[in-house]
């Protein structure tokens, strides 16, 4: 168990929290509380929001060095600050953490010695954390069909000839235009794929046991949009919201196609 996790004995919320104060002393006095504010950024020092990484909290661990064990202080991560509940007056360390959907993501250097007075605020230093903003990809399309993806309709397959995909970012629209690697499946040849949003590539068909990979993608929220054609017409389909890790995670995801029923030919 990590030192945070053995604070978790303790717990107290702070400006973005739900659950009241807890530890040593609790009552005894007036208490003190601190101010904290935080930035984040990526790899390259460039600033980056919480919602890129899935970042959801900024945890303070409190220590008071009069007592064994310590507390936490949980602010919500896109705040960027916030002020503590009441702690016991005393001599203090703060170690700080980021985490989110995917875990931890970051700590910061430690403050100590903070000292916590009675009835009054202290304002720590502002504190930083740097996060890889990268991550993979490891993505399986299906439709379902007992004769695969590819296979005809006549066999029990869904008949695609084609397919399209495109990859734009959740926050602005934009494009990603990332080439994906296509593994060799038992019956269709892999390859690679550009994504280009505007004018969409179009490719033979992609069966269900290949894997779609790509590395070093932006960490972010995603719209994945998957065209399956069958003589020209889109007839299987698939918008998909996809959160790609940071830390050089995967994102491993298996994406599932809907027939396109209205379409004549489908």
């Amino acid at each position: 168990m990590t030192r945070f996790g053995l604070y978790l004995v303790f717990a107290a919320c702070g400006g973005g929290g739900g659950f009241p104060d807890a530890g040593p002393g609790d009552g005894a006095g007036p208490t003190g509380t601190f101010s904290v504010s935080w930035t984040v950024n990526d790899q390259n020092n460039l600033p980056l929001s919480c919602d890129r990484i899935a970042a959801q909290a900024m945890t303070v661990l409190t220590h008071n060095f009069a007592f064994e064990g310590g507390a936490t202080q949980v602010f919500t991560c896109a705040t960027g600050m916030g002020m503590s509940q009441g702690l016991e007056p005393g001599r203090y360390e703060m170690d700080f953490e980021l985490s989110g959907t995917f875990g931890s993501l970051a700590r910061a250097a430690k403050q100590a010695p903070v000292d916590i007075k009675p009835s009054a605020n202290v304002e720590l230093m502002p504190v930083a954390f740097q996060v890889e903003a990268l991550g993979g990809l490891a993505l399986k399309l299906a439709t379902g069909k007992a004769g695969g993806n590819c296979g005809a309709a006549n066999q029990g397959g869904a008949g695609i000839d084609e397919v399209s995909i495109t990859l734009s970012h959740n926050s602005d629209g934009s494009c990603e235009p990332i080439t994906l690697v296509i593994s060799d499946g038992a019956t269709q040849t892999g390859g690679s794929y550009t994504i280009n949003c505007t004018t969409p590539v179009v490719r033979g068909c992609i069966e269900a046991d290949q894997t779609l990979t790509a590395t070093g993608v932006e960490s972010d929220s995603y719209t994945i949009r998957i065209r399956g054609l069958i003589t020209g017409k889109q007839c299987w389909l698939n918008m998909d919201t996809i959160q790609v890790p940071p830390l050089n995670k995967v994102l491993i995801r298996t994406l599932n196609l809907a027939q396109q029923t209205q379409t004549p030919g489908c």
